[in-house]
Parts: C-alpha cells; sequence; structure tokens
C-alpha cells in the first residue's frame, strides 16, 4: 500500500461519497431512538460491523454515550483506509488503524488521534496443517521456530504495507528470512472468502486476517494457527496500538465538549467489557446475528481480549507503532518518519484524560 496522499479533488470526492454513507447510516442499524436533541457527532469506520469497532458499538446501544448528552451516528464506507474523508469533513470521528493517521501526520496534515481501543495487532496468521507438521511447528512453539516456518510458503496477504503484510514480514524476521527472497507474499482482493477460496483452491499456503476469518480456515480448511495475536502473540506485540479515533484539529477545537462526552462513553464502555464479559458476549450474539453458534463461539473467544482496559494511550504504544511505520515506509520507497516526529505530534490526549477523571 503506497503513501497517503490527500489532494481537494480527492477530498472533495470523498466528502460526497461518504455523505451519502452518512444519509443512510441509520440503515446501518447502529444507533437506537434520539432522546430529547442530544448533541451529536458521526463517526466512521472501514465496515459496518466488526470485532474492532465493537467497543463503539457496544457504547452506542448500551446507552454510554448518551449518559453524557452524547448522540453518535455511525456510517461505513466499505474501503480499507478513510483519512482523506476524515479531511474533507465527512464526519467529526474517524476508525482505524493507528499507523494510517501517523502516515498522514508526517506530511503535515491537521490530524490527531484522540484515544485508543485495540490493543491487539488483530490479524492472525494461519497456515495448512501439512505445512506445520513439515516444519515441525503448533501454535506453542517459539515465535523464531514459527517464523522459520514459512519459508517456501506462498501466503495470502490484502497488499503491501497493510497489517497483515507488515506482520508476515514481522515474524519472518523473527525467524531468521528474508520476506521477498524466502516466501512469496500473495495480495488477495475480495475480503475474507476471497481469501478463503485461495487457501481452498491451493493458491495460497496460509494468510494473516482477522478473525472470524482465521477461526474458519481452521474450523473447515484444514488450516492451523501459528500466531493467534489475542492469545498468544509475540511477547513484545502484547499491548500493540492497533485501533484509535481520530478527528481533525478542526473538529478537536470546535467539538472538545461533545470528545469528551465521546471518550467518556468509549471509556466506559471498555471498562464494561471486562467487568462483566458474559453481557458482552450476549450483546455480541445478537450484534453479530447469523453467525453459526460454533463460529461465534471461537470469534468470542479469539477477540474478547483485544480491548483497552482504558482509552488513554502511551508512549510505549506509540514507539511500536512507529517502528511499523517505518518498515512500512521502507517498503514502498517513501523516506521515514522524521526524527523529530512525536507522541505529542500525533496524539490529543486532552478529552480522554478529562473523560477517565472520576471513573
Amino acid at each position: 500500500m503506497g503513501g497517503i496522499r490527500i489532494t481537494r479533488r480527492r477530498a472533495t470526492r470523498a466528502a460526497l461519497g461518504i455523505a451519502a454513507i452518512q444519509g443512510a447510516a441509520s440503515a446501518l442499524s447502529l444507533v437506537g431512538p434520539a432522546r430529547a436533541q442530544p448533541r451529536q457527532l458521526s463517526s466512521l469506520r472501514s465496515t459496518s460491523r466488526s470485532w474492532l469497532w465493537a467497543a463503539e458499538d457496544y457504547a452506542n446501544q448500551r446507552g454510554y454515550f448518551e449518559q453524557g448528552g452524547l448522540r453518535v451516528t455511525l456510517a461505513a464506507t466499505e474501503r480499507g483506509v478513510n483519512q482523506d474523508a476524515l479531511i474533507a469533513g465527512a464526519t467529526d470521528i474517524l476508525l482505524g488503524a493507528a499507523t494510517q493517521n501517523m502516515r498522514i501526520q508526517i506530511r503535515r496534515q491537521p490530524v490527531k488521534m484522540i484515544a485508543g481501543m485495540v490493543n491487539k495487532f488483530a490479524s492472525n496468521i494461519v497456515i495448512k496443517r501439512e505445512a506445520a507438521e513439515r516444519a515441525g511447528v503448533t501454535e506453542a512453539s517459539p515465535v523464531e521456530a514459527k517464523g522459520a516456518a514459512l519459508r517456501g510458503l506462498k501466503l495470502g496477504t490484502t497488499g503491501v504495507g497493510a497489517g497483515p503484510d507488515q506482520l508476515l514480514r514481522y515474524v519472518m524476521r523473527k525467524g531468521g528470512l528474508t520476506p521477498d527472497r524466502d516466501a512469496q507474499l500473495v495480495p488477495i482482493r475480495g475480503g475474507g472468502q476471497a481469501m478463503l477460496a485461495a487457501l481452498q483452491q491451493g493458491q495460497i499456503d496460509g494468510f494473516c486476517l482477522s478473525s472470524p476469518t482465521s477461526d474458519l480456515a481452521t474450523q473447515r480448511f484444514g488450516a492451523v494457527y501459528l500466531f493467534n495475536m489475542t492469545t498468544n502473540p509475540p511477547p513484545e506485540l502484547a499491548d500493540y496500538l492497533y485501533i484509535s479515533a481520530s478527528v481533525t484539529e478542526k473538529t478537536a477545537a470546535e467539538k472538545g465538549e461533545l470528545l469528551t462526552a465521546y471518550c467518556r462513553g468509549l471509556a466506559l464502555a471498555l471498562r464494561a467489557i471486562h467487568a462483566d464479559p458474559a453481557a458482552f458476549k450476549e450483546w455480541a450474539r445478537g450484534f453479530f446475528s447469523g453467525m453459526e453458534p460454533q463460529l461465534f463461539e471461537a470469534a468470542f473467544a479469539n477477540n474478547v481480549g483485544i480491548y483497552m482496559r482504558d482509552p488513554t494511550p502511551t508512549p510505549a504504544q506509540f514507539a511500536l507503532n512507529l517502528e511499523f511505520l517505518r518498515e512500512e515506509l521502507r517498503l514502498v520507497n517513501q523516506p521515514p518518519p522524521p526524527a523529530s516526529f512525536s507522541f505529542e505530534d500525533a496524539w490529543d490526549l486532552r478529552f480522554v484524560r478529562q473523560a477517565v477523571q472520576g471513573l
């Protein structure tokens, strides 16, 4: 994936397209009946329903935002990268990978992250059972051995520089491999169904993608987990800030009180998930209705642990994000982040710090 370049024309197209999506936000069903003229914010994500955004959905449907007199309307684009829509003013808040925001921040785009919600690198690596057996590894094997087991395999990713591609390259280097020489990284378009089809047809020997696609691969397509990044990540990635909420500097300046209410609702939801996972599970069963019971049980077990206990990010998380961003830019032949780029450049913590006081 190349760098994000925001142009006026692209931003205008994004604003027009996302405005239409926002107009149909009620069709996503992510909001309930409003109280009398509550204050409002809009939030945008790449897909309508995912475990990655479920903390925000939980806050919305369980009334944690409304406790602060706030209504949040949610919409989705069905595209992976949406920073252009944020800058165009098509939404107040954007959910997505922290590194995607950092990529445009180093290009002096007026974007700040205000809160985190997922602190696991929630893309998992699965490979065919016979490949794992041939290499003599299981999910319990040392990280270095599992990385080395990818030698010679064809591995599905979502594109160069994207999260799955980054993670595959990372674990291969941990195993002493040179990714572009010792394995074949195959970009697969079309989401989880396309990835599973490629695995079934023998076009790839494994892939890196989030649950439930990785769960389906192990249940029905003869694959095994090599890295379940929620339950058994490499130790240094056990606290990797994956999903954050970002805003423009203009929104931060004009809607600070609402953003504090948003962060408070998100903090309440995250605390509720950890305090009462059974209640979250029952909610998720309805929210992800249509998922087969066996698949739901596996997906819940593999995702309930991805959420932060507190939406406040840390400098250590920023440093790890910066390491991955630096490698991503190297892969696409772009300059590294400037040495002066700091935690304070990426984050505006006024709202989340005020939100969690007294909770």
